[in-house]
């Protein structure tokens, strides 16, 4: 009896008493539970990014359009991208450059694009990288092909000496024009490989039907498999959570959320914009540009208004105006003809 409270005293000095053991599991559970909630609380939710793109495909817009895409690929709380296109496309460098990034960007996170109103030539060439494309029913899409200015044969300058006779103008005209079907065709191509991929509404039109170069409404681009599903924005967001496989995030305005200026304005006026890009592009310059923005050589036969692209019929139309319109699908939204 003796030796046996004696054993019990001596684990009493070497060690911790039962109650005391309980109470210290009970503490380490609390500390345990209340710091997993501290940092659930400190932690931000993970991030879907919303990037507006209301603008033409030039130099400055491709180049801010780049930068803030592979920052929210570096930026770790970024788990997605919803790329909202208004845009009636542009130079066809720029938009190749912009395809390319969004690609980039897709191998590491979901990328979804919409189509606010206008997605035509280069502006389609961005949304076709996306995992998904949504447009709302009434949406202009497609156009897909190149144009440029009407090549000039070889000449000698007057005042001044060149080393070949193509110095001046950098080729022949059927040079010219084959390099505009070559940058067609990469274009053209792109897309194919793109649309006859995507898992939810892959393509179900020839590319020499693409080739036609043809504007769609976006329920039609719907039927044709050009985009996947209808819808804007709220779409978008839903499905680019899905993809990134979060129940729980947030949305956020992607510029102010990197702390980087937004591109271009929804006020700037598309038709002077576009023209005094046309203008002011070196000779031979190959664009992905909506065609129904004339080229300024032509500016004053059109007063300002654009013609309708005949679908139906081989007689010109032109729109009208009757209000001014806010938005580069008001803008360039084909209209009833005129009398």
């Amino acid at each position: 009896m003796e030796e046996t409270q004696f054993s019990a005293s001596a684990r009493e000095q070497q060690g911790f008493s039962a109650w005391e053991i309980a109470l210290a599991a009970v503490l380490l559970a609390a500390c345990l539970i209340g710091g997993l909630a501290f940092a659930e609380l400190q932690a931000p939710a993970p991030a879907v990014g919303v990037l507006r793109f209301p603008s033409q495909i030039d130099f400055q817009s491709a180049s801010q359009f780049v930068d803030l895409i592979e920052a929210a690929r570096s930026d770790p709380d970024i788990a997605a991208v919803v790329v909202e296109v208004s845009s009636p496309g542009g130079f066809a460098t720029s938009s190749e450059t912009i395809f390319y990034t969004l690609l980039n960007f897709r191998q590491q996170k979901p990328l979804v694009m919409v189509v606010d109103g206008l997605a035509a030539s280069g502006g389609y060439y961005m949304a076709a990288a996306g995992n998904r494309i949504f447009a709302p029913p009434s949406s202009y899409v497609g156009n897909i092909g190149t144009r440029g200015g009407r090549p000039n044969d070889p000449a000698l300058a007057p005042d001044e000496l060149t080393s070949g006779p193509y110095k001046l103008e950098g080729g022949s005209r059927f040079e010219q024009i084959r390099q505009l079907d070559l940058v067609r065709n990469a274009f053209l191509n792109n897309v194919v490989t793109q649309r006859s991929h995507a898992e939810v509404n892959p393509l179900k039109i020839s590319a020499a039907e693409i080739a036609e170069a043809r504007l769609y409404l976006g329920s039609e681009a719907l039927a044709l498999g050009l985009i996947d599903g209808e819808g804007s924005r709220t779409e978008g967001v839903k499905a680019a959570a899905e993809l990134a496989g979060l129940e729980s995030y947030q949305v956020v305005d992607l510029p102010g959320y990197l702390g980087m200026a937004p591109i271009g304005s929804d006020g700037e006026d598309v038709v002077a914009t576009a023209q005094a890009l046309l203008a002011s592009a070196p000779p031979g310059t190959i664009f992905m540009l909506d065609t129904r923005i004339p080229f300024p050589d032509h500016a004053s036969k059109t007063s300002g208004q654009l013609p309708r692209k005949p679908r139906y019929s081989v007689d010109s139309i032109w729109l009208g105006a009757p209000s001014q319109p806010s938005t580069f699908a008001d803008r360039l939204a084909p209209a009833a003809s005129q009398p």
